[in-house]
Protein backbone atom coordinates (compact mmCIF):
# COMPACT_ATOMS: atom_id res chain seq x y z
CA UNK A 1 0.00 0.00 0.00
CA UNK A 2 1.31 3.32 -0.45
CA UNK A 3 0.01 6.78 1.54
CA UNK A 4 -1.57 8.90 -0.42
CA UNK A 5 0.48 12.29 -1.27
CA UNK A 6 0.14 14.97 1.02
CA UNK A 7 -1.68 17.63 -0.33
CA UNK A 8 -1.01 20.94 0.81
CA UNK A 9 -3.70 23.57 1.68
CA UNK A 10 -3.78 26.47 -0.35
CA UNK A 11 -1.98 29.21 0.35
CA UNK A 12 -4.61 32.20 1.66
CA UNK A 13 -5.02 35.18 -1.00
CA UNK A 14 -3.89 38.81 0.74
CA UNK A 15 -6.32 40.84 1.95
CA UNK A 16 -6.26 43.42 -0.83
CA UNK A 17 -7.33 40.66 -3.25
CA UNK A 18 -9.96 39.77 -1.13
CA UNK A 19 -11.21 43.27 -0.95
CA UNK A 20 -10.70 43.27 -5.22
CA UNK A 21 -12.70 40.24 -5.36
CA UNK A 22 -15.50 41.41 -3.04
CA UNK A 23 -15.52 44.44 -5.47
CA UNK A 24 -15.41 42.82 -8.53
CA UNK A 25 -18.44 40.19 -7.15
CA UNK A 26 -21.06 43.02 -6.78
CA UNK A 27 -24.26 42.26 -7.95
CA UNK A 28 -25.48 45.24 -9.99
CA UNK A 29 -28.38 45.81 -7.94
CA UNK A 30 -25.77 46.36 -4.87
CA UNK A 31 -24.67 49.34 -6.54
CA UNK A 32 -25.02 51.56 -3.42
CA UNK A 33 -23.32 55.13 -3.17
CA UNK A 34 -19.82 55.06 -1.75
CA UNK A 35 -18.97 57.36 1.30
CA UNK A 36 -15.10 58.45 0.88
CA UNK A 37 -13.21 58.48 4.14
CA UNK A 38 -9.65 60.17 3.50
CA UNK A 39 -7.24 59.43 6.66
CA UNK A 40 -5.07 62.61 7.08
CA UNK A 41 -2.28 61.92 10.06
CA UNK A 42 -0.14 64.38 11.52
CA UNK A 43 3.39 65.37 10.20
CA UNK A 44 4.20 68.07 12.74
CA UNK A 45 6.67 66.26 14.06
CA UNK A 46 8.38 65.90 10.54
CA UNK A 47 11.78 67.63 9.46
CA UNK A 48 10.21 69.30 6.36
CA UNK A 49 6.14 69.19 7.78
CA UNK A 50 4.43 70.50 4.12
CA UNK A 51 7.22 68.51 2.31
CA UNK A 52 5.59 64.78 4.06
CA UNK A 53 2.66 66.36 3.84
CA UNK A 54 2.65 66.88 -0.43
CA UNK A 55 4.11 63.41 -0.79
CA UNK A 56 1.13 61.53 1.27
CA UNK A 57 -1.27 63.00 -0.11
CA UNK A 58 0.11 62.02 -3.97
CA UNK A 59 0.29 58.64 -2.33
CA UNK A 60 -3.48 59.17 -0.84
CA UNK A 61 -4.09 60.41 -5.06
CA UNK A 62 -3.00 57.05 -6.05
CA UNK A 63 -4.85 55.28 -3.66
CA UNK A 64 -7.98 57.00 -4.63
CA UNK A 65 -7.91 56.44 -7.94
CA UNK A 66 -7.02 52.60 -7.25
CA UNK A 67 -10.77 52.43 -5.81
CA UNK A 68 -12.28 54.42 -8.63
CA UNK A 69 -10.79 51.95 -11.69
CA UNK A 70 -12.22 48.98 -9.08
CA UNK A 71 -16.08 50.89 -8.88
CA UNK A 72 -15.29 52.04 -12.93
CA UNK A 73 -18.12 54.49 -12.42
CA UNK A 74 -20.56 52.19 -11.52
CA UNK A 75 -21.55 54.28 -8.30
CA UNK A 76 -22.02 58.01 -7.28
CA UNK A 77 -20.11 59.40 -3.83
CA UNK A 78 -22.89 60.34 -1.53
CA UNK A 79 -20.19 61.33 1.34
CA UNK A 80 -17.07 62.54 1.77
CA UNK A 81 -15.35 62.98 4.99
CA UNK A 82 -11.60 64.23 6.03
CA UNK A 83 -10.10 62.04 9.29
CA UNK A 84 -7.60 61.82 11.24
CA UNK A 85 -5.35 64.44 13.69
CA UNK A 86 -3.86 66.32 10.55
CA UNK A 87 -7.55 66.78 8.70
CA UNK A 88 -8.05 69.82 10.39
CA UNK A 89 -4.96 72.14 9.05
CA UNK A 90 -5.24 70.54 5.55
CA UNK A 91 -3.98 74.28 3.40
CA UNK A 92 -6.72 75.19 0.85
CA UNK A 93 -4.73 74.75 -1.70
CA UNK A 94 -4.55 70.56 -0.64
CA UNK A 95 -8.09 70.39 -0.19
CA UNK A 96 -8.77 72.19 -3.88
CA UNK A 97 -6.02 69.59 -5.66
CA UNK A 98 -7.82 66.68 -3.64
CA UNK A 99 -11.21 67.76 -4.36
CA UNK A 100 -10.15 68.27 -7.98
CA UNK A 101 -8.31 64.83 -8.34
CA UNK A 102 -11.85 62.94 -6.87
CA UNK A 103 -14.01 64.89 -8.74
CA UNK A 104 -11.95 63.65 -12.01
CA UNK A 105 -12.16 59.98 -11.23
CA UNK A 106 -16.10 59.92 -9.21
CA UNK A 107 -19.25 60.68 -9.80
CA UNK A 108 -20.53 63.22 -6.99
CA UNK A 109 -24.16 63.45 -6.17
CA UNK A 110 -25.20 67.28 -6.61
CA UNK A 111 -27.21 69.62 -5.19
CA UNK A 112 -28.27 68.52 -1.75
CA UNK A 113 -28.13 65.21 -2.70
CA UNK A 114 -24.60 64.68 -1.14
CA UNK A 115 -23.75 64.90 2.51
CA UNK A 116 -19.65 66.49 2.27
CA UNK A 117 -17.88 67.40 5.77
CA UNK A 118 -14.95 69.44 5.40
CA UNK A 119 -12.31 70.27 8.76
CA UNK A 120 -11.20 72.96 10.14
CA UNK A 121 -8.87 74.42 13.21
CA UNK A 122 -10.66 76.78 15.36
CA UNK A 123 -7.45 78.12 16.31
CA UNK A 124 -6.04 79.01 12.67
CA UNK A 125 -8.63 79.07 10.29
CA UNK A 126 -8.14 82.62 8.28
CA UNK A 127 -11.12 85.24 7.61
CA UNK A 128 -13.20 83.51 4.84
CA UNK A 129 -12.26 79.97 4.94
CA UNK A 130 -16.30 78.67 6.07
CA UNK A 131 -17.55 80.64 3.21
CA UNK A 132 -15.15 78.85 0.77
CA UNK A 133 -15.60 75.53 1.32
CA UNK A 134 -19.29 75.71 1.56
CA UNK A 135 -18.76 77.46 -1.69
CA UNK A 136 -17.00 74.70 -2.80
CA UNK A 137 -19.78 72.29 -1.82
CA UNK A 138 -19.29 70.89 1.53
CA UNK A 139 -22.35 70.41 3.33
CA UNK A 140 -20.71 70.22 6.96
CA UNK A 141 -18.28 71.05 8.57
CA UNK A 142 -16.16 69.70 11.75
CA UNK A 143 -14.41 72.48 13.90
CA UNK A 144 -11.00 70.88 15.89
CA UNK A 145 -10.94 72.84 19.31
CA UNK A 146 -8.41 72.39 21.73
CA UNK A 147 -9.14 75.70 23.95
CA UNK A 148 -5.39 76.88 22.77
CA UNK A 149 -4.78 80.09 20.84
CA UNK A 150 -8.13 81.81 21.38
CA UNK A 151 -10.75 82.79 23.34
CA UNK A 152 -14.00 81.62 24.80
CA UNK A 153 -15.84 83.89 22.22
CA UNK A 154 -14.42 82.78 19.17
CA UNK A 155 -15.87 79.43 19.04
CA UNK A 156 -19.18 80.89 19.25
CA UNK A 157 -18.67 82.71 16.14
CA UNK A 158 -17.51 80.10 14.21
CA UNK A 159 -20.28 78.24 14.80
CA UNK A 160 -22.57 81.09 13.82
CA UNK A 161 -20.46 81.72 11.02
CA UNK A 162 -20.92 78.21 9.67
CA UNK A 163 -24.76 78.32 10.12
CA UNK A 164 -24.50 81.89 8.42
CA UNK A 165 -22.40 80.33 5.35
CA UNK A 166 -25.16 77.76 5.03
CA UNK A 167 -23.56 74.53 6.48
CA UNK A 168 -26.04 72.13 7.18
CA UNK A 169 -24.64 71.07 10.18
CA UNK A 170 -22.06 71.74 12.67
CA UNK A 171 -19.79 69.76 15.15
CA UNK A 172 -16.94 70.56 17.03
CA UNK A 173 -14.74 67.94 18.28
CA UNK A 174 -13.55 68.54 21.45
CA UNK A 175 -9.66 66.91 22.32
CA UNK A 176 -8.81 65.64 25.68
CA UNK A 177 -5.98 63.70 27.07
CA UNK A 178 -3.74 66.06 26.13
CA UNK A 179 -0.24 66.37 28.39
CA UNK A 180 -0.94 68.66 30.96
CA UNK A 181 -4.50 68.60 30.78
CA UNK A 182 -6.75 68.60 33.66
CA UNK A 183 -10.30 68.43 34.57
CA UNK A 184 -10.71 71.92 35.59
CA UNK A 185 -9.44 72.67 32.07
CA UNK A 186 -11.68 70.20 30.66
CA UNK A 187 -14.51 71.45 32.43
CA UNK A 188 -13.92 75.03 30.79
CA UNK A 189 -13.55 73.58 27.36
CA UNK A 190 -16.58 71.23 27.57
CA UNK A 191 -18.64 74.65 28.86
CA UNK A 192 -17.09 76.99 25.80
CA UNK A 193 -18.07 74.41 23.54
CA UNK A 194 -21.68 73.37 24.97
CA UNK A 195 -22.03 77.36 24.83
CA UNK A 196 -21.37 77.71 20.99
CA UNK A 197 -24.36 75.08 20.93
CA UNK A 198 -23.08 72.89 17.46
CA UNK A 199 -25.39 70.44 16.41
CA UNK A 200 -22.83 67.78 16.78
CA UNK A 201 -20.13 67.41 19.40
CA UNK A 202 -17.13 64.52 18.90
CA UNK A 203 -15.04 64.13 21.82
CA UNK A 204 -11.12 62.44 20.43
CA UNK A 205 -8.92 61.38 22.68
CA UNK A 206 -5.06 62.91 22.01
CA UNK A 207 -2.49 60.22 23.68
CA UNK A 208 0.01 61.72 26.14
CA UNK A 209 -1.80 61.18 30.00
CA UNK A 210 0.67 58.66 31.76
CA UNK A 211 -2.48 57.43 33.05
CA UNK A 212 -4.69 57.00 29.98
CA UNK A 213 -4.33 53.34 29.98
CA UNK A 214 -7.94 53.44 30.68
CA UNK A 215 -7.70 51.67 34.51
CA UNK A 216 -10.31 51.57 36.84
CA UNK A 217 -10.27 55.19 38.36
CA UNK A 218 -7.43 57.08 35.93
CA UNK A 219 -7.86 60.19 35.06
CA UNK A 220 -8.88 59.36 31.07
CA UNK A 221 -12.10 57.23 33.06
CA UNK A 222 -12.84 60.35 34.82
CA UNK A 223 -12.27 63.01 31.70
CA UNK A 224 -14.88 60.86 29.82
CA UNK A 225 -17.19 60.56 32.67
CA UNK A 226 -17.45 63.87 33.27
CA UNK A 227 -17.71 64.77 29.04
CA UNK A 228 -20.57 61.99 28.96
CA UNK A 229 -22.36 63.79 32.21
CA UNK A 230 -21.86 67.23 31.15
CA UNK A 231 -23.17 67.04 27.52
CA UNK A 232 -25.74 64.55 28.73
CA UNK A 233 -26.99 67.22 30.66
CA UNK A 234 -26.94 69.53 28.25
CA UNK A 235 -29.62 67.41 26.05
CA UNK A 236 -27.23 65.98 23.67
CA UNK A 237 -27.38 62.33 23.19
CA UNK A 238 -24.82 59.68 22.81
CA UNK A 239 -24.92 58.52 19.16
CA UNK A 240 -21.89 56.02 19.68
CA UNK A 241 -17.93 55.87 19.29
CA UNK A 242 -17.35 59.51 21.26
CA UNK A 243 -20.20 61.00 19.38
CA UNK A 244 -23.21 63.40 20.52
CA UNK A 245 -25.79 65.34 19.15
CA UNK A 246 -28.42 67.46 20.03
CA UNK A 247 -31.60 66.55 18.51
CA UNK A 248 -35.04 68.53 17.87
CA UNK A 249 -37.77 68.72 20.28
CA UNK A 250 -37.72 69.63 24.59
CA UNK A 251 -37.23 65.99 25.73
CA UNK A 252 -35.59 65.83 28.88
CA UNK A 253 -31.70 64.66 29.45
CA UNK A 254 -31.13 61.11 28.98
CA UNK A 255 -35.30 60.41 27.86
CA UNK A 256 -35.21 58.18 24.66
CA UNK A 257 -34.68 60.55 21.22
CA UNK A 258 -35.19 59.93 18.07
CA UNK A 259 -34.25 61.53 14.89
CA UNK A 260 -35.20 60.45 11.35
CA UNK A 261 -31.85 62.46 10.14
CA UNK A 262 -29.70 61.09 12.61
CA UNK A 263 -31.04 57.51 12.23
CA UNK A 264 -30.46 57.47 8.81
CA UNK A 265 -26.86 58.79 8.98
CA UNK A 266 -26.11 55.93 11.78
CA UNK A 267 -27.54 53.10 10.94
CA UNK A 268 -29.01 52.22 7.38
CA UNK A 269 -26.17 50.67 5.60
CA UNK A 270 -26.99 53.38 2.49
CA UNK A 271 -23.67 53.31 1.25
CA UNK A 272 -20.45 51.36 0.48
CA UNK A 273 -17.54 52.59 2.81
CA UNK A 274 -14.06 53.10 1.14
CA UNK A 275 -11.70 54.13 3.61
CA UNK A 276 -8.09 56.19 1.62
CA UNK A 277 -5.02 56.31 3.75
CA UNK A 278 -3.09 55.59 7.27
CA UNK A 279 -5.51 52.88 8.97
CA UNK A 280 -8.52 53.45 6.61
CA UNK A 281 -11.23 51.27 7.03
CA UNK A 282 -13.54 49.92 3.59
CA UNK A 283 -16.81 48.12 4.05
CA UNK A 284 -17.71 47.07 0.49
CA UNK A 285 -20.40 43.99 0.10
CA UNK A 286 -19.24 41.55 2.12
CA UNK A 287 -15.99 42.02 2.98
CA UNK A 288 -14.28 44.99 5.37
CA UNK A 289 -10.72 45.73 5.63
CA UNK A 290 -8.03 47.94 7.49
CA UNK A 291 -5.51 49.57 5.91
CA UNK A 292 -1.91 49.58 7.14
CA UNK A 293 -0.63 51.72 9.76
CA UNK A 294 3.26 52.73 8.91
CA UNK A 295 3.94 55.42 6.65
CA UNK A 296 6.63 52.98 5.04
CA UNK A 297 4.47 50.49 4.23
CA UNK A 298 1.70 52.50 3.14
CA UNK A 299 3.99 53.71 -0.04
CA UNK A 300 5.88 50.67 -0.63
CA UNK A 301 2.35 48.46 -1.09
CA UNK A 302 1.23 51.56 -3.30
CA UNK A 303 4.74 51.68 -5.29
CA UNK A 304 3.98 47.88 -6.21
CA UNK A 305 0.37 49.39 -7.10
CA UNK A 306 -1.65 46.94 -4.26
CA UNK A 307 -3.96 48.38 -2.50
CA UNK A 308 -2.73 48.88 1.27
CA UNK A 309 -4.91 46.57 3.24
CA UNK A 310 -3.34 45.06 6.19
CA UNK A 311 -5.92 42.49 7.49
CA UNK A 312 -9.67 41.49 6.85
CA UNK A 313 -12.36 42.71 9.25
CA UNK A 314 -15.73 41.42 10.66
CA UNK A 315 -18.63 43.23 9.42
CA UNK A 316 -19.95 44.13 12.49
CA UNK A 317 -17.11 46.35 13.95
CA UNK A 318 -17.48 48.64 10.87
CA UNK A 319 -20.44 51.25 10.93
CA UNK A 320 -21.14 51.34 7.12
CA UNK A 321 -22.55 54.71 7.14
CA UNK A 322 -19.55 57.07 7.07
CA UNK A 323 -21.13 60.16 9.38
Amino acid sequence: MHAEPFAAAPAPLPPSLDYMLAVAGLPMCDMRPLSLGLHIPDFFAETDPDAALDTYLAYLKREATMHAVLFAGASSVKQLCFEGAGAACLPERAVDSLLGHLRRHFRFMGGDAGDYEAAVDASTMPPGRLKRLRERGFHRVRIHFDGDGMGPERLPVLVDGARAAGFRSVCVALAYGMPGQRLGRLRWMLETVIGAGPDRIALCHRAGLQSGDAIPGSVDQRMQQLCADRLDMASYTHTGAGRYARLPGDAAPGSARTCPELAGLRWRPATHLLGCGLGAVSAVGPVACRNVTAVVDYYTRLDRNELPVAELLPGERTVPYLM
